[in-house]
């Protein structure tokens, strides 16, 4: 089974940060180049070194780098933007030999190679070599044109050398770096499948477990009395349980639990007064019941665990008598069931079948409550549930 992805905005498909970081390097990087160059360029104003060339050349350079690096960091390494940076230091490599002095233009140590090195390595930090190398390229080529243009001793040898293996470099470090993301975002993604058929397969298991306790507290048990009275007329007890039952089974069928259609609040201890009536007869149940206001999920949790303890008492207690009690004290509602019928032991696990598992422990749990067990041979049973508010 493979689920869907993520929603965009959620973390398996927005956990892309190589691409983002290495658009904010170079935008930091070509500052930081661009002010240096542009103080060396200053400085080595002398001849054969024009303020007609190096003027408009050093306002063109400043007035690219803060569009340059407010795009890259805001919005990353777009394509236009490379390739108008690719043309801005291409154009500078065509002038170097009246932006440079001689004794600078060999090599790769002027300010217009510095910008030319940091262009054609920032391009490969798109992660697209098949585009980005040849663009870098060419302004190696640029540089060397430029160069030979102005005579340069090396002829541009040591330029072509240097940047040529520069962009290779760059290239090759970026695509391990974009090929490791996309592993690391692989993995993720895969966490992320895991985890959320585990949350479904989890949120699978509780719906069965409460349509077992629905049918198991309500037609099961109205199926039970009924065999259990076979031959004789039908009961108030019997025909109660029968009409609950009834009720139930369309809630049922529908996929959810009619008390979870709403959490305005109801009142437990009539709903427990509900339950009594069912019980008495066979039962004789005195009841103790303070007024108490829960949700219609925590009411039916208690509802439910108490008629299954109430149940137990009938089939396994050996007594016609039972206390139920309910009460709040300081945000913590407390009912319980007693008998003093004939016990069990629990180290022995007797009696600890699906409906104390499930519809008293399970019932409870699953609206964040408690359900206690206490029990002997021979000295009865207490049930002990618990919910704390908030």
């Amino acid at each position: 089974m493979r689920l869907p992805r993520p929603a965009p905005g959620q973390p398996a498909t927005t956990l892309r940060p190589t691409r983002a970081a290495l658009a904010r390097i170079a935008a930091v990087l070509r500052c930081a180049v661009a002010a240096a160059a542009g103080i060396a360029a200053v400085l080595g104003a002398v001849a054969p070194v024009s303020w007609a060339w190096l003027g408009p050349a050093l306002v063109l350079l400043f007035a690219w780098t803060p569009v340059y690096a407010a795009v890259a960091w805001t919005r990353g390494l777009r394509p236009w933007l490379i390739g108008a940076d690719l043309c801005v230091a291409a154009a500078l490599a065509l002038a170097v030999g009246h932006l440079v002095p001689a004794a600078t233009l060999a090599g790769t140590s002027s300010w217009v190679a510095v910008i030319g090195s940091m262009t054609v390595v920032c391009a490969q930090l798109t992660g697209t070599p098949v585009l980005s190398v040849p663009a870098g390229l060419l302004v190696v080529a640029s540089l060397v044109a430029g160069q030979r243009i102005a005579h340069s001793p090396d002829g541009g040898l040591m330029a072509l050398l240097t940047q040529t293996a520069q962009v290779l470099v760059a290239a090759a470090v970026t695509a391990a770096a974009m090929r490791t993301e996309r592993t690391a975002v692989g993995a993720f993604e895969r966490l992320q499948d895991t985890r959320a058929f585990a949350a479904l397969e989890a949120a699978r298991r509780e719906d069965e477990r409460a349509q077992l306790r629905l049918v198991h507290n309500g037609p099961l048990t109205t199926l039970t009395m009924a065999l259990h009275s076979a031959g004789q007329a039908p009961g108030g007890t019997l025909r109660r349980r029968a009409a609950a039952a009834l009720e139930a089974l369309p809630a049922l069928a529908a996929g959810h639990d009619a008390a979870a259609a709403g959490d305005t609040g109801v009142r437990l201890d009539e709903r427990l007064s509900q339950v009594v009536v069912w019980y008495e007869p066979p039962l004789r149940i005195a009841a103790g019941l303070h007024p108490c206001l829960v949700p219609a999920a925590v009411a039916d949790a208690f509802t439910g665990a108490v008629s299954e303890a109430l149940e137990n008492v009938v089939r396994y207690a050996g007594t016609d008598r039972a206390v139920l009690t309910l009460a709040e004290e300081h945000g913590t509602v407390r009912v319980g069931v007693s008998d003093a019928g004939r016990g069990f032991d629990p180290a022995r696990q007797s009696g600890y079948g699906f409906g104390v598992r499930e519809d008293l422990a399970g019932r409870m749990a699953a609206v964040g409550g408690t359900a206690v067990v206490r029990s002997s041979p021979g000295a009865g049973t207490a049930v002990d549930l618990e919910w704390r508010r908030g």
